[in-house]
């Protein structure tokens, strides 16, 4: 399997892979890179079509995603890994946990489902605008807009700024590509087959219904679920501190 992605590593300890979501790098795990790192061993790749790895915008796909993932942990000979992944990465966390089970010993899931098909009006209406932006708006326009939409106020204008700055290098074919790999991306049928630990940890103002994403939670075993209230999808960013101790807590669980 290849490996050839980009990605930042910090820390010692058990062996702790933050994965990225659409659009975005490893660069903006960096609030969790620096909590994690005195504990964990801190693995940030970057997705293919994503940040400083390359990538075939013909193949590319939410599964091959987990194999190039699944290889990189082969590379750098890791075990028994904690995965966290926050929406398209979330996704991945879920192929790569039923592809390749004997890799992944617990699974966190920020704002994602097992699937990305819109039922709901708003659901709908968010996938119309978004592609109508897709085909008619710059990458850095719609960076602009996401970052208003997702980080707002004064508090977060600094975070706003960098996100924008690096949301704004995006290939405007290669973001298309992914877009399109999330939007198609169905995993109901390999639920089965997740056999570790599994955190759903959401945000009230997410896109997806929240109370989805605590019966997806509940229907394991080991399954647990956590909301952060007065957030929006992109929590990592937003809310560090808060989101930073409802993880700790699950890790320290973990480890």
């Amino acid at each position: 399997m290849e490996s050839h992605i980009h990605y930042l590593r910090k820390g010692q300890g058990r062996p702790l892979l933050l994965l990225h979501g659409l659009g975005s790098s490893s660069e903006d795990w960096q609030h969790q890179i620096d909590a994690f790192s005195d504990r964990f061993d801190v693995i940030a790749p970057d997705f293919p079509l994503h940040g400083a790895s390359p990538g075939d915008i013909d193949t590319f796909s939410l599964p091959h995603c987990a194999v190039i993932i699944a290889s990189l942990i082969e590379t750098l000979e890791l075990r028994e890994v904690l995965v966290v992944g926050v929406s398209m990465g979330g996704m991945v966390g879920i192929e790569l946990a039923t592809r390749f089970p004997k890799y992944v010993a617990g699974l966190c899931v920020v704002n994602a489902l097992a699937e990305c098909r819109p039922r709901k009006l708003n659901e709908w209406w968010m996938l119309g605008s978004r592609r109508f932006l897709l085909k008619f708006v710059s990458v850095e326009n719609i960076a602009k807009l996401m970052a208003k939409q997702l980080l707002p106020g004064d508090a977060l204008a600094q975070t706003r700024d960098e996100v924008i700055s690096r949301w704004s290098k995006n290939h405007r074919e290669s973001y298309i590509a992914a877009f399109n790999a999330v939007v198609n991306w169905d995993a109901l049928n390999k639920l089965s087959k997740l056999k570790c630990p599994l955190f759903m940890l959401t945000s009230e103002f997410d896109y997806t219904p929240v109370a989805s994403k605590k019966v997806l939670a509940y229907l394991y075993p080991d399954g647990e679920f956590a909301c952060l209230p007065n957030a929006r999808h992109l929590v990592p960013l937003e809310k560090p501190t808060e989101f930073n101790e409802l993880l700790s807590h699950w890790l320290v669980e973990r480890t």
